[in-house]
């Protein structure tokens, strides 16, 4: 991240109203083409990365508008059979990816099965199968999905194989081209039970090699805690056929949370994030590890401590103060930087529940209380030392919505990181811009006043080209889309 503040304005541009889908209330910008760009809607939340098979009752309904923001066509995605289910969709170079699976009950196999969308939401071409697996059941708390490579010339097919009886696991790798021609096929193990290990990222390379991270804990109980757990990097380099399987530990140090990168310009996995001092899980300093891709070397975890200054910085945190170090912090990204270090990108949210009995109507009521506070950035150089640190205040608070309009959007460009978020979850909000350039230094601006009665919908928006987000958003109570050019 290099460059200075903008001397010039933003563009912004709003679509005509969009017709509101009672059917299909969750949307979610996926990708485009050349032309225009996809929004995939559903009847229950996009908001997590990979609920994606879901449950039996999740449908999904496909739309494609112009760059100007003009709907071109839509339609309903309908599964090939009644007993396919949708694994994932993706908008793959261009292109709209669905891929499903069924069950053969006689030889109790899984079959998965790839093909593209053109028009009106139609089928292209046969299905074309690409793997199969004998097991009784599919993790459900892991579905199987693609992951694209950064320039979208390949994609991996990935899920996770458990046994019956949850002993030995291991997780199938399938890369395969646009035009769906296998490139490889490789089972990475896990030398541990399948409830002991939990994957958290995945990343696939610029040269095809594949990673998960992931914790493992030490026993049955799943307890995230200093002695009880760590983090581990599973991985098949394709060039070499080779496995990897490493720990990522630090002596005396509990790493809380950690993310997964590929630095493909220098050829390097990075995996980084916060670690803590004491027992308990909070967050006192952040750490880097770098791995060459090539040479798969083991290199040491680098560390550093937050500043006090910095810690105070993040005192509009309620539940941070008077800790002296940081709570609720989960980390969003990385950053790459050009020399191989990194930026960490994080936001704090925790999430309350109350349940009472209504007299009125006889039955125990619970509601969900959802708090997203201030977003880190935190820039590492290659040696594991903070290049500089800011915070971008911000406070957000709402009642069973899953959070709909809280956190906030991330647009990187021309060396400047933009966060784009609602001030409050009520309709009499504005809506902030907040800018981080390359040396850290911040300054948050008013986009929408409350005036205007803009609400962004945050999560569903998306950066489409180096300059371009496309952002849904309510405007006097009513639905666009708008287009921010930076």
């Amino acid at each position: 991240m290099i460059g200075a503040f903008p001397g010039f304005g933003r563009e912004i541009k709003w679509s005509p109203t969009l017709p509101e889908n009672p059917k299909f209330p969750y949307l979610k910008i996926i990708g485009g083409d050349d032309e225009g760009f996809f929004v995939l809607r559903s009847n229950i939340s996009l908001d997590t990365d990979r609920d994606r098979a879901g449950l039996r009752s999740r449908k999904y309904f496909l739309q494609y508008f112009s760059m100007e923001m003009a709907l071109r066509w839509e339609g309903e995605l309908n599964a090939q059979s009644d007993d396919t289910r949708f694994a994932d969709i993706k908008v793959v170079n261009g292109r709209v990816l669905v891929v499903s699976y069924g069950q053969d009950k006689s030889t109790r196999q899984f079959r998965f099965y790839a093909q593209y969308l053109g028009t009106g939401a139609a089928y292209i071409g046969t299905p074309v199968l690409i793997d199969t697996v004998a097991v009784s059941r599919l993790d459900e708390d892991n579905k199987p999905g693609i992951l694209l490579n950064r320039d979208e010339s390949q994609f991996v097919f990935t899920y996770r194989k458990v046994p019956s009886d949850g002993s030995r696991q291991s997780f199938e790798a399938v890369l395969l081209d646009t035009a769906l021609s296998l490139l490889y096929r490789k089972e990475i193990p896990v030398d541990t039970e399948q409830p002991r290990f939990s994957p958290l990222r995945y990343v696939l390379t610029e040269r095809g090699n594949f990673y998960i991270l992931g914790i493992e804990f030490l026993t049955d109980k799943k307890v995230k805690a200093p002695g009880e757990s760590y983090y581990r990097l599973l991985g098949y380099q394709h060039s070499g056929d080779r496995l990897v399987n490493q720990e990522i530990k630090v002596q005396d140090r509990f790493l809380t949370d950690v993310s997964l990168a590929a630095d493909n310009r220098n050829n390097r996995i990075v995996v980084a994030g916060f670690y803590s001092d004491k027992t308990n899980y909070t967050t006192s300093g952040v750490f880097y590890y770098g791995l060459e891709e090539d040479a798969l070397a083991t290199t040491r975890v680098l560390t550093a401590p937050f500043s006090q200054e910095f810690v105070r910085k993040t005192s509009g945190d309620r539940r941070d103060r008077g800790s002296g170090e940081l709570v609720n912090y989960s980390i969003d990204r990385i950053i790459l930087r050009n020399d191989g270090g990194a930026v960490i990108v994080a936001e704090s949210f925790y999430q309350t529940t109350r349940t009472y009995w209504d007299f009125y109507m006889q039955a125990s009521v619970t509601h969900y209380y959802y708090h997203f506070g201030n977003i880190l950035l935190i820039s590492m150089d290659p040696a594991g030392s903070i290049s500089w640190s800011n915070v971008v205040q911000k406070d957000q608070n709402s009642i069973d919505d899953s959070g709909y309009y809280s956190s906030y959007c991330s647009v990187v460009s021309n060396g400047m990181q933009y966060s784009l978020f609602n001030k409050y979850i009520d309709d009499d909000s504005s809506v902030l811009l907040s800018i981080v350039d390359g040396k850290g230094a911040q300054r948050t601006e008013t986009l929408f006043n409350e005036v205007e009665r803009v609400a962004i919908i945050p999560r569903s928006g998306k950066q489409v080209d180096e300059e371009t987000l496309l952002l849904p958003a309510y405007r006097q109570n009513k639905l666009y889309f708008v287009r921010i050019t930076f």
